[in-house]
Protein backbone atom coordinates (compact mmCIF):
# COMPACT_ATOMS: atom_id res chain seq x y z
CA UNK A 1 0.00 0.00 0.00
CA UNK A 2 1.65 2.89 -0.81
CA UNK A 3 -0.66 5.12 0.67
CA UNK A 4 0.49 5.10 3.88
CA UNK A 5 3.80 5.57 2.73
CA UNK A 6 4.09 9.10 2.46
CA UNK A 7 3.15 10.40 6.01
CA UNK A 8 5.98 10.10 7.95
CA UNK A 9 6.04 7.66 11.39
CA UNK A 10 5.33 10.68 13.66
CA UNK A 11 2.08 11.54 11.39
CA UNK A 12 0.62 8.26 11.53
CA UNK A 13 1.56 7.84 15.21
CA UNK A 14 -0.41 11.08 15.79
CA UNK A 15 -3.58 9.33 13.16
CA UNK A 16 -3.19 6.47 15.20
CA UNK A 17 -3.91 7.97 18.47
CA UNK A 18 -6.41 10.44 17.43
CA UNK A 19 -8.38 7.21 15.53
CA UNK A 20 -7.92 5.57 18.60
CA UNK A 21 -9.76 8.68 20.99
CA UNK A 22 -12.81 8.63 18.38
CA UNK A 23 -12.98 4.86 19.05
CA UNK A 24 -12.79 4.90 22.99
CA UNK A 25 -15.23 8.28 22.74
CA UNK A 26 -17.54 6.53 20.20
CA UNK A 27 -17.69 2.82 22.38
CA UNK A 28 -17.85 4.82 25.61
CA UNK A 29 -21.01 6.96 24.06
CA UNK A 30 -22.68 4.06 22.83
CA UNK A 31 -21.63 0.92 25.63
CA UNK A 32 -19.61 1.82 28.51
CA UNK A 33 -22.35 5.03 29.35
CA UNK A 34 -25.38 2.47 28.74
CA UNK A 35 -23.64 0.18 31.43
CA UNK A 36 -22.83 2.80 33.35
CA UNK A 37 -26.11 4.69 33.60
CA UNK A 38 -28.13 0.95 34.22
CA UNK A 39 -25.84 0.45 37.15
CA UNK A 40 -26.73 3.68 39.04
CA UNK A 41 -30.25 2.79 38.15
CA UNK A 42 -30.07 -0.89 39.51
CA UNK A 43 -27.92 0.24 42.56
CA UNK A 44 -31.51 3.29 43.12
CA UNK A 45 -33.52 0.34 42.66
CA UNK A 46 -32.25 -1.63 45.52
CA UNK A 47 -32.40 1.26 47.61
CA UNK A 48 -35.60 1.41 46.92
CA UNK A 49 -36.73 -2.18 47.91
CA UNK A 50 -34.75 -1.51 51.32
CA UNK A 51 -36.47 1.38 51.79
CA UNK A 52 -39.90 -0.48 51.21
CA UNK A 53 -39.15 -3.15 53.22
CA UNK A 54 -38.74 -0.80 56.54
CA UNK A 55 -41.63 1.36 55.12
CA UNK A 56 -43.96 -0.40 57.82
CA UNK A 57 -41.98 -0.27 60.76
CA UNK A 58 -41.26 3.34 59.79
CA UNK A 59 -44.70 4.58 59.49
CA UNK A 60 -45.38 2.48 63.19
CA UNK A 61 -42.39 4.37 64.41
CA UNK A 62 -43.32 7.86 63.10
CA UNK A 63 -47.18 7.17 64.43
CA UNK A 64 -45.15 5.81 68.07
CA UNK A 65 -43.37 9.22 68.21
CA UNK A 66 -46.50 11.64 66.80
CA UNK A 67 -48.10 9.67 69.91
CA UNK A 68 -45.58 10.81 72.00
CA UNK A 69 -45.77 14.44 71.18
CA UNK A 70 -49.21 14.38 71.13
CA UNK A 71 -49.08 13.12 74.65
CA UNK A 72 -46.13 15.91 75.41
CA UNK A 73 -47.59 18.76 74.09
CA UNK A 74 -51.49 17.73 73.70
CA UNK A 75 -53.20 16.91 70.56
CA UNK A 76 -53.30 19.42 67.53
CA UNK A 77 -56.50 20.48 65.78
CA UNK A 78 -58.45 20.11 67.90
CA UNK A 79 -61.83 22.49 68.54
CA UNK A 80 -62.12 24.29 71.29
CA UNK A 81 -65.52 23.03 72.27
CA UNK A 82 -64.10 19.59 71.90
CA UNK A 83 -61.19 20.17 74.77
CA UNK A 84 -63.97 21.67 76.99
CA UNK A 85 -66.64 18.24 76.41
CA UNK A 86 -63.61 15.98 76.53
CA UNK A 87 -62.45 18.11 79.85
CA UNK A 88 -66.04 18.06 81.22
CA UNK A 89 -66.53 14.08 80.01
CA UNK A 90 -63.27 13.39 81.92
CA UNK A 91 -64.29 15.34 85.19
CA UNK A 92 -67.67 13.53 85.27
CA UNK A 93 -65.91 10.15 85.24
CA UNK A 94 -62.56 10.34 87.08
CA UNK A 95 -63.32 13.15 90.01
CA UNK A 96 -64.83 12.77 93.22
CA UNK A 97 -65.12 15.21 95.44
CA UNK A 98 -64.75 17.75 93.42
CA UNK A 99 -67.20 20.48 91.60
CA UNK A 100 -66.52 22.96 88.34
CA UNK A 101 -66.85 26.56 89.86
CA UNK A 102 -65.61 28.35 87.06
CA UNK A 103 -64.67 27.73 82.95
CA UNK A 104 -63.49 31.06 81.86
CA UNK A 105 -63.20 31.98 78.26
CA UNK A 106 -60.09 30.55 76.22
CA UNK A 107 -57.34 32.43 75.41
CA UNK A 108 -55.44 32.72 72.32
CA UNK A 109 -52.19 33.33 71.20
CA UNK A 110 -51.51 33.64 67.18
CA UNK A 111 -48.24 32.80 66.16
CA UNK A 112 -48.19 33.06 62.15
CA UNK A 113 -47.70 29.29 61.88
CA UNK A 114 -50.21 27.97 64.63
CA UNK A 115 -51.94 29.21 67.77
CA UNK A 116 -52.02 28.27 71.10
CA UNK A 117 -55.24 27.47 72.74
CA UNK A 118 -55.34 28.14 77.00
CA UNK A 119 -57.92 26.83 78.92
CA UNK A 120 -58.44 28.33 82.45
CA UNK A 121 -60.90 25.60 84.85
CA UNK A 122 -61.78 26.39 88.55
CA UNK A 123 -62.33 23.54 90.89
CA UNK A 124 -63.97 23.23 94.04
CA UNK A 125 -62.40 20.70 96.52
CA UNK A 126 -60.45 19.67 99.11
CA UNK A 127 -56.87 19.12 98.29
CA UNK A 128 -56.24 15.18 98.20
CA UNK A 129 -59.24 15.12 95.55
CA UNK A 130 -57.97 17.32 93.32
CA UNK A 131 -54.52 16.09 93.62
CA UNK A 132 -55.58 12.79 92.47
CA UNK A 133 -57.44 14.08 89.52
CA UNK A 134 -55.15 16.35 88.57
CA UNK A 135 -52.43 13.27 88.30
CA UNK A 136 -54.99 11.43 86.36
CA UNK A 137 -55.36 14.92 83.80
CA UNK A 138 -52.02 14.57 83.41
CA UNK A 139 -50.97 11.06 82.64
CA UNK A 140 -54.52 9.91 80.51
CA UNK A 141 -56.09 13.26 79.21
CA UNK A 142 -54.46 13.54 75.88
CA UNK A 143 -56.64 16.22 74.03
CA UNK A 144 -54.82 19.43 75.93
CA UNK A 145 -51.45 19.25 78.01
CA UNK A 146 -51.69 20.54 81.50
CA UNK A 147 -49.25 23.31 81.84
CA UNK A 148 -50.22 24.95 85.31
CA UNK A 149 -52.17 24.06 88.90
CA UNK A 150 -52.93 26.58 91.30
CA UNK A 151 -54.24 25.82 94.69
CA UNK A 152 -56.30 29.11 96.31
CA UNK A 153 -58.05 28.93 99.72
CA UNK A 154 -60.43 31.47 99.69
CA UNK A 155 -63.60 32.42 101.23
CA UNK A 156 -65.86 34.29 98.48
CA UNK A 157 -68.69 36.17 100.97
CA UNK A 158 -68.68 36.44 104.64
CA UNK A 159 -71.91 33.85 104.45
CA UNK A 160 -69.78 30.85 103.25
CA UNK A 161 -67.04 28.77 104.64
CA UNK A 162 -63.44 29.40 103.29
CA UNK A 163 -62.49 26.26 100.35
CA UNK A 164 -60.01 24.84 98.76
CA UNK A 165 -59.95 26.30 94.62
CA UNK A 166 -57.74 24.74 92.10
CA UNK A 167 -56.88 26.13 89.06
CA UNK A 168 -56.00 24.18 86.56
CA UNK A 169 -54.50 26.00 82.66
CA UNK A 170 -54.81 23.61 79.89
CA UNK A 171 -53.12 23.85 75.85
CA UNK A 172 -53.41 22.98 73.01
CA UNK A 173 -52.76 23.86 69.66
CA UNK A 174 -53.86 24.57 66.51
CA UNK A 175 -52.74 25.24 62.95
Amino acid sequence: MTFFDKYSFKQKKYAALILGILLFAASYKRAFSTTIETRKAKQELIQKINDAKFAVSGIKQANKNLKELNKLIGKENVTIEKVQQGFLTFFTRKSKGLSIFQIDEVLRFKHPDFSILTHRIEIKGNFLDALSFIYTLEKEFDLAKLINVDFLYKKLNSEEQASMYTIILLQNYER
